[in-house]
């Protein structure tokens, strides 16, 4: 008898805990840190997806600034990765194809490189190097394909 009476007072805490832990966390809003917030159940800010620029929007892009590239794909690639990791100690970039915009007529006057990978068609990293630092990676590749 005191043993149903106990399993009933247990069960009886434990929904009462439960229930008083999902009161307070629904009450709790996002944490604020001076490094960032933290939201909790999907309560954050929505991001906006953003279009896909595929490979021939990015050749239409090349082709209307009349710029010099480099173009990096399946061996190639991984060659080049691999020299950039062993090199400079660089992550992989985890893309499918690399353009390496040298110089253009509008932006790129060879002081600095532009790297845009492609991932599944549509672009999914951006961002610029030195000339001097590509040009020591680029070295064991022979100028682009």
């Amino acid at each position: 008898m005191w043993a149903k009476i106990s399993a009933g007072l247990v069960l009886a805490l434990i929904l009462l805990g439960f229930a008083a832990f999902k009161a307070t966390s629904d009450k709790f809003g996002p944490l604020v840190q001076s490094h960032g917030t933290t939201y909790y159940g999907g309560d954050g800010p929505k991001i906006a997806t953003v279009p896909c620029k595929t490979e021939s929007d990015i050749r239409t892009a090349i082709a209307r600034v009349h710029a010099t590239f480099d173009q990096y794909g399946g061996p190639s690639l991984e060659a080049f990765e691999k020299r950039a990791a062993l090199e400079k100690g660089l992550p992989p970039l985890r893309i499918d194809t690399l353009y390496v915009i040298t110089e253009d007529d509008q932006m790129r006057d060879g002081g600095t490189v532009l790297f845009i990978g492609l991932k599944a068609d549509c672009v999914s990293t951006v961002f610029s190097f030195p000339a001097r630092l590509y040009q020591e990676l680029a070295a064991g590749h022979g100028g682009g394909v």
